[in-house]
């Protein structure tokens, strides 16, 4: 809540107490694995805490009360994604960050009201054919393949989808060079070295950065003067925000445009999801054989239509298990936009205040032995939105929500009817987060039939550290 003039709270949030001396080993301790460093956070400092709590601008809040504060206070905790990046006003890189993750309040209402009818569950089912088609292309392509990086797969597969069922474009190639122009913008824009020189000097990773934005935006006006010429009619994203009209609210300008259809189009959170989903049935046989049987008793070898979708209740579990253990987006901010309490404890204006899906999931008093990957718990769960949020919570929850689990369902349901994927034994798997939690060095995984009785490969690395495989 807002701090009114005679307030007051607690002088000190708990936190580690740093001495200037080791404030950059924390530093880099949190980028090299902020999973592990908020774990750490979170089990010695307790559900709210601060980085300095001399001085708290940094918070980390992992208890579901106090997430229940953050965002039941939209007007309060704010977003602004790409706050930490110097973007030039008037810039592509600025035009591409200026959608839903960056507005708050009439902005964020009018765009989300715009966005959210063709992304509402009843219309996204007519995508469904969209997806089985560019799912049965991908696994094609498989056909005598014995290796395949799983990860590199999953992000191509889900970026055609993106370019279809929000574009409106049937062109692989153009999705490709989209796919990989977006990839090589998103690890120049979160290098360190972008980050600490933030100028626009010749050789410098901040102009590459910069450049590359202007590819991505270039290449996003050509798709929506295409459309345009076509008579912009389709049931695609880009199609409803061309010809949105509303008597409340002014119809999105291409500028704006721009920027929903670049937030829209990065789906690498679907791709995290499946990618991670098949390791975690590879690391489980008797799950994923009982998995395959229940896909087989419903399906039967084909897609997944609207009637089966509540049929296959041990996908779902399985999924929403893997969500748990290994959410998409394990980290995320808001802001404060005025001095405030939360939890007691007065926070100051412009203070950043983290949050962790990824350490909130592992609490044991919602979740026993909540390092396992046990489907069978979501029989019995029932976990707030506080408690399990794999798509944030409040008025900023993802708007793309429906359409995402939908697109998982089917590319899950389709890839285990026709192979078993393996891991390489000894493969190492650490954890990276970049605009999802991918693996860092990516993830070979055999192509076997679906038959195949392998046992659980042998891993190494700190996925050990998030899961217990024992």
């Amino acid at each position: 809540m807002a701090v009114s003039g005679d307030a007051h709270g607690p002088d000190r949030l708990p936190g580690p107490g740093l001495l200037p001396a080791a404030w950059p080993l924390r530093a880099a301790s949190m980028l090299r694995d902020p999973s592990a460093a908020l774990t750490r956070m979170a089990r010695r400092h307790g559900g709210l805490c601060a980085w300095n709590p001399r001085d708290p601008r940094h918070v980390f809040v992992f208890s579901p009360d106090r997430l229940r504060e953050v965002f039941s206070q939209p007007d309060v905790f704010v977003v602004d994604s790409f706050r930490e990046f110097r973007t030039p006003p008037g810039s592509s890189f600025d035009r591409l960050g200026a959608g839903l993750t960056r507005l708050n309040g009439a902005e964020h209402r009018r765009h989300r009201q715009i966005m959210q009818p063709p992304l509402r569950q009843q219309r996204v089912l007519g995508h469904r054919e969209a997806v089985i088609e560019l799912t049965e292309r991908e696994l094609r392509r498989w056909r005598d393949r014995p290796l395949i990086r799983l990860d590199q797969r999953m992000s191509a597969l889900i970026t055609e989808i993106a370019v279809r069922t929000v574009f409106g474009v049937e062109a692989p190639r153009r999705a490709d060079r989209l796919r990989r122009l977006v990839s090589r913008f998103l690890a120049q824009a979160g290098s360190p070295a972008t980050l600490a020189l933030q100028r626009d000097l010749p050789g410098t990773p901040y102009r590459r950065t910069m450049r590359l934005a202007e590819e991505i935006e270039a290449t996003i006006r050509e798709i929506m003067a295409e459309r345009r010429r076509q008579g912009a009619e389709g049931s695609d994203l880009l199609s409803a925000m061309l010809t949105a009209r509303d008597e409340h609210a002014p119809a999105l300008t291409d500028d704006e445009i721009v920027s929903e259809a670049y937030t829209a189009f990065c789906h690498e959170s679907s791709a995290s999801a499946v990618t991670w989903t098949l390791f975690l049935l590879d690391q489980h046989p008797t799950v994923l054989a009982d998995l395959r049987d229940e896909l087989d008793g419903v399906l039967g070898g084909r897609p997944p239509d609207e009637e089966d979708l509540p049929k296959l209740e041990l996908l779902q579990a399985v999924l929403k298990e893997s969500l748990r253990l290994l959410p998409p987006t394990p980290l995320s901010m808001r802001y404060a936009a005025e001095e405030c309490e939360l939890g007691g404890y007065r926070i100051p204006a412009g203070a950043t205040v983290f949050y962790s899906p990824y350490v909130t999931h592992r609490n044991a008093a919602v979740f026993p032995r909540a390092a396992r990957f046990d489907p069978g718990r979501w029989r019995t769960a029932r976990p707030t939105v506080y408690e399990y949020l794999p798509f944030g919570a409040g008025p900023h929850h993802c708007v793309g929500r429906h359409f995402a689990l939908l697109e998982i369902t089917i590319v899950l349901s389709m890839l285990l009817q026709r192979h078993r994927l393996s891991l390489v034994p000894g493969t190492r798997i650490d954890r990276a987060n970049r605009m999802a939690l991918v693996p860092r060095n990516g993830m070979p995984m055999r192509v076997l039939p679906p038959s195949s009785a392998a046992p659980a490969p042998w891993v190494r690395g700190d996925i050990r550290t998030s899961i217990d495989l024992s």
